[in-house]
């Protein structure tokens, strides 16, 4: 039997996030997630810890607090759960009624709604009310049905369009991925519902430049930062994220060695120090001799 047929470890249990105050997290989920607290107690090296049940799972929640080790500051965009409800309707009119905003959605994707909310502390929390209906996939004019499975190396452009369709998110990310998925299809992509998926597209390097443009004003932090990393990047854009209010999208575009040296010049002039850095560095680099 292979290591692959024989996973090493068996199912997850629990996951921890840190946080600055600790009843106001339990607060949260307790009050407003409905997640119940299991136990509680002090570490001996003076965590204060929580284990919250999560509703139709074996896997707990893990809520700390340790003053000593600083701080919690948790970027955008980097960590979310997702928690499934029956009815999205009701749950935003129950949200609402708690004083709890929908920062984003809700958003109807083929197989599922979900939205999202702001948990304490910076992190955020996905809401998904799975719809149980299964649309078809996407077809060939002849009628053969398009899957995962049928992207490859040498897919087409006129199969890796219709994939561009798909109701699977999946599929979605791969096609946004792919050096021959189509510019059209690519620009769809770069304005799809799900954030995964245009994240993904904002790593393809033959983007057309209507979606680099898209992409330049993604509500999410995170697709800007990418984006300001893409290798074709044209200089109109560069100075479209020059001016983007978040550091680590300026620095994300500090780290581009595609750049022209105009810009990275302006970047190793901006207001936050650790753009200044990455400028720096990413100067020296272009201006080492060649080996």
């Amino acid at each position: 039997m292979s290591f692959s047929d024989k996973p090493l470890v068996k199912k997850l249990l629990h996951t921890r996030m840190r946080v600055n105050d600790l009843d106001r997290t339990i607060r949260f989920y307790r009050d407003i997630l409905g997640l119940r607290v299991s136990r509680t107690f002090t570490s001996p090296r003076g965590s204060r810890i929580a284990y919250l049940w999560i509703p139709g799972s074996d896997v707990e929640l893990e809520i700390t607090e340790f003053e000593a080790s600083g701080p919690v500051n948790v970027p955008p965009d980097l960590v979310h759960l997702a928690f499934e409800v029956s009815n999205m309707d009701e749950t935003i009119d129950r949200l609402a009624s708690l004083n709890v905003p929908v920062t984003d959605g809700p958003t109807h994707t083929g197989h599922s709604i979900f939205a999202f909310i702001d948990a304490p502390e910076g992190y955020e929390i996905e809401l998904i009310q799975p719809l149980h209906t299964a649309p078809a996939p996407p077809a060939l004019p002849g009628g053969e049905e398009l899957e995962l499975g049928s992207i490859g190396p040498d897919s087409s452009p006129e199969i890796l369009s219709e994939l561009s369709k798909s109701h699977d998110r999946w599929v979605r990310e791969t096609v946004a991925g792919h050096p021959a998925t189509p510019p059209e299809a690519l620009l769809t992509l770069s304005m799809d519902p799900d954030p995964l998926v245009r994240e993904v597209a904002a790593q393809n390097p033959f983007l057309p430049e209507e979606a680099f443009q898209v992409l330049s004003r993604d509500p999410k932090e995170v697709i800007r930062s990418v984006l300001a990393k893409n290798i074709s990047l044209s200089e109109e854009i560069a100075r479209t994220l020059l001016s983007d209010p978040s550091p680590w999208v300026r620095e994300s575009l500090a780290w581009n060695e595609a750049l022209p040296v105009g810009i990275l010049d302006i970047l190793h002039k901006d207001e936050h120090p650790v753009v200044r850095s990455a400028a720096t560095f990413t100067l020296s680099e272009k201006n080492r001799p060649a080996k």
